[in-house]
Order: C-alpha cells, then sequence, then structure tokens
C-alpha cells in the first residue's frame, strides 16, 4: 500500500512539472496557431539559472525567480523577434523555424555551462507523513504551485478584460484592433506569462533531476503529449491531461518499468482514436471556448 500511495503522489508532483513546462505549448497555440517548439528552452534556462544562483547564493528561492525572469525574457524575445513573423504560416513551417530557435539555445547552454550534468540540492529536505507513509514535503510544494498556476490563468482568461481580449483577438483580430486594442501587445504578454510558468517549471523539476544541455528533449515529448491529449490550446486540457500523465507514468512503472514511457502514447493513442481534438480541444475556438 505504502508503494501504491507513493506512485500517486509522486505522480502528481510530476504532473504539476508537465503542467507548468506545457502551458507555453498550448498557450501558444491557443493565441498565434504555432507549435513553438522552442518552449522546452525556457524550462532548460530556467533550470539552469537555478543551478548557478543555488551554487551562488544557496537561495533556491532567489533561483526559482530568475528562473522565471529568464524564461519570461527568452519569450519576449521569441515572440516579437520570430513567432510574429510566422504567425499566418503554414503550421510545418513553424516547426523548424521553432526548433532551430531551440537548437540554438541548447548550443548557447553548452557553450556556457558545458556538457557535464548539474546537481541541484532540494530546498526542502522535511517529510512528512500521508496515509502512514512519509513522503517529500517538496513534491507536495510543486503539486500546490501548479495548482496557483492554474488559477492565476484561468482567472486571467475567464474573469479579466484582457482575457476576454485574447480570446476575441484569435478569433477576429480585426474586429478587436477596431476597438483600440493592441492585439500584439496583449499576446506577447500573455506569451511572456506563458515562458515565465515554463522557466519556473525547469527550477522546480531541477532538484528531481540532474540538469543537463538536452534536458528539454527529454521533456519535449511528454510536454507534446500532454497538449495534445488535453486539447491544443485548451489550458483546462492541459492540466487535466497532466494529471493523468503523471500518474500513468508513475504508476505504471510501479507497475512495469517500460510503462513508464509506454503508458503514455497508449493513452494519447485511445484518446485519440475517441475525441481526435483531444480531451477538451475544440475546433476553431481559442483556448477550447466556444463562445
Amino acid at each position: 500500500m505504502d508503494q501504491w500511495i507513493t506512485a500517486v503522489l509522486y505522480g502528481l508532483s510530476q504532473s504539476g512539472i508537465f503542467f507548468l513546462v506545457s502551458l507555453a505549448l498550448s498557450i501558444g497555440y491557443g493565441l498565434m496557431r504555432v507549435v513553438n517548439m522552442e518552449a522546452m528552452l525556457y524550462y532548460s534556462f530556467g533550470a539552469y539559472m537555478t543551478y548557478t544562483i543555488v551554487t551562488a547564493t544557496g537561495s533556491f528561492i532567489l533561483g526559482a525567480f530568475c528562473a522565471m525572469l529568464i524564461g519570461a525574457a527568452l519569450g519576449f524575445i521569441v515572440e516579437t523577434q520570430l513567432l510574429r513573423r510566422v504567425y499566418h504560416r503554414e503550421m510545418m513551417f513553424t516547426v523548424p523555424a521553432t526548433f532551430s530557435a531551440f537548437m540554438i539555445g541548447i548550443g548557447i547552454i553548452q557553450y556556457i555551462w558545458g556538457l557535464n550534468p548539474k546537481p541541484v540540492a532540494s530546498p526542502i529536505d522535511t517529510k512528512i507523513m500521508i496515509l502512514g507513509t512519509n513522503l517529500p514535503l517538496y513534491r507536495l510544494v510543486i503539486v500546490l504551485v501548479a495548482v496557483v498556476v492554474y488559477i492565476i490563468v484561468q482567472l486571467l482568461l475567464n474573469k479579466t478584460i484582457v482575457g476576454k481580449a485574447i480570446r476575441a483577438g484569435v478569433e477576429n483580430r480585426q474586429a478587436v484592433e477596431a476597438l483600440g486594442i493592441n492585439v500584439n501587445k496583449v499576446f506577447t504578454i500573455t506569451f511572456v506569462i506563458a515562458s515565465a510558468f515554463a522557466g519556473l517549471g525547469g527550477a522546480l523539476n531541477a532538484p528531481l533531476i540532474m540538469v543537463g544541455p538536452y534536458m528539454g528533449f527529454d521533456m519535449l515529448l511528454f510536454a507534446f503529449i500532454t497538449v495534445i491529449l488535453g486539447g491544443l490550446g485548451s489550458v483546462k486540457g492541459t492540466m487535466v491531461s497532466a494529471l493523468i500523465m503523471g500518474q500513468v507514468i508513475t504508476i505504471g512503472g510501479t507497475i512495469w518499468s517500460p510503462l513508464a514511457f509506454v503508458a503514455p502514447f497508449i493513452v494519447m493513442f485511445v484518446v485519440i482514436l475517441v475525441r481526435p481534438t483531444g480531451l477538451f480541444g475544440v475546433k476553431g475556438s481559442a483556448f477550447g471556448y466556444e463562445d
């Protein structure tokens, strides 16, 4: 029983990482209808920035804050200098363009930090008792952070004028601009926020893994499965699919270790057969909303 409880709760923390990292992919498609493969760049740089700050100062909180800043800065550069130039291009054009940015970023990481993996100490060593099982408090903190981020993003999209402008701008850009709203500026702000959260995902995942130049590749596949499973452009779908992904990987790996890699593909395959748009995807609607 302890083994299964541990698997479930570890899966929740993994889900939190998946959600934070996949958010940039989901919003990238929801806003611009582009597949921004460079999103893992923000994740990787966020992890390396955390390593650098923690090594220099010992402060993980400062490292996570700087990870968000570098994620936001990179998101701003990519959105304004690259993505705006490919908004109206075919999807197969945007994939190599954004993937090239990702590869350039990996080269920069190798130049600055080298090829060897870097360890980051866990900021919280405390363990707590849950259902008779000792679990790291840090993993529960990750879950809490992911929940807070989800609430913030949903409030932004649902309860603010900016959120309504974002969704309307996706479907009818000319009409929104006719009202005097700078759609480019709104898109940039939203994309920068999502990029900052991807950087935060890298910071939170850094103590759980070894930070390496190709860590973005390891996460890229799972991030794509997450957004496809939930429905491209749906933030709610991204959260639900992240929860599913985390449990499938940890519980599947507990049953039989190869399932940790194979099971996500099986789940995605089954869901796509039943719902080609994903769990919450709505064809032609911004962020999965019909109104």
